[in-house]
């Protein structure tokens, strides 16, 4: 798990963003944080990177194959779906 103060702090879009660019980051609460290779909303990971740097993102919303456990989780994963000019594997 990636530790609050590792990472810079910025908005929800832009820890997307750093995560498809492979740099940490995290929200100002801490509920969307990354290392830069896996990502996390509230400690579940909905994100990685497999082994030919593609960013492969686990659906946690109501009709995805991981099943719902929270509106801002949900939130975060559609976040991960839709980083401009980064494509993302959604499982």
């Amino acid at each position: 798990m990636v530790t609050k103060a590792s990472s810079n702090v910025c908005r929800n879009a832009e820890v997307a963003l750093c995560w498809a660019q492979g740099k940490p980051a995290r929200n100002h609460n801490g509920t969307l944080i990354t290392d830069g290779t896996r990502i996390y909303s509230y400690e579940l990971q909905i994100g990685d990177t497999a082994e030919n740097n593609k960013k492969v993102v686990k659906d946690y919303t109501a009709k995805g194959s991981y099943g719902f456990r929270s509106m801002t989780t949900s939130q975060h994963v559609g976040l991960l779906r839709y980083i401009p000019n980064h494509q993302t594997i959604v499982v």
